[in-house]
């Protein structure tokens, strides 16, 4: 998934290419491959090597596991790589309502299908994640080796500030830049009118 949606970042990265690609469900494909694709599928792993030692019971079962991961690799690509079909057809992104009436939007149209089905599968695929911790929280057994291997710094930690070491300030950061970042474009919904222009406009 990285290797799909990095090639997709060097179209991106080039100039004259992204003029086209721009704006249109191109990016919104790439963009998944890289966070929903390659990001996401390493917390699943690491959900299922931390659980069992979390809980202190085996996983229910390792092949299912696997296929959940194979599950949500296959689910992306068929996903995305629609999305970067109706880019290079046009399909453009952040939009309400798409018009289907003309004869480039109907050409979209298959790609949504498949776009669905690969929607489909990403929903199968996370709720057998869910069962499978799920299942392993409610089983009998018992993992001997529970202890959490941790890196090691190279010199050892003398001093650690306060500021560093609790979730109080970051949490009041990220909500200032959050606020900062989308209030404005959420307020927007509530200022616009449906044909996208504001009240105080007319």
């Amino acid at each position: 998934m990285l290797t799909v949606g990095g090639w997709g970042g060097l179209v991106n990265a080039s100039y004259a290419m992204d003029v086209m690609v721009h704006n249109t469900q191109w990016i919104t494909g790439h963009f998944h491959l890289i966070f929903a694709g390659t990001s996401v599928i390493m917390y699943f792993a690491l959900a299922y090597h931390i659980w069992p030692k979390m809980t202190g019971r085996p996983l229910v079962s390792k092949s299912l596991a696997k296929a959940q991961l194979w599950l949500w690799f296959i689910g992306m690509l068929v996903l995305t790589l629609p999305w970067h079909v109706m880019g290079l057809l046009g399909q453009p992104r952040r939009i309400s309502v798409a018009p289907y009436g003309n004869e480039v939007a109907k050409s979209w149209i298959p790609y949504e299908i498949a776009m669905v089905v690969g929607g489909v599968i990403l929903t199968v695929s996370a709720l057998m994640l869910i069962v499978i911790l799920f299942g392993t929280h409610l089983r009998r057994a018992t993992v001997e080796d529970r202890e959490m291997a941790y890196a090691e710094p190279v010199e050892p930690v003398l001093r650690l500030p306060a500021l560093l070491n609790g979730f109080g300030f970051w949490a009041a950061v990220i909500t200032v830049y959050l606020i900062a970042s989308y209030g404005y474009p959420i307020l927007q919904f509530f200022l616009m009118d449906t044909h996208g222009t504001f009240p105080w406009s007319i």
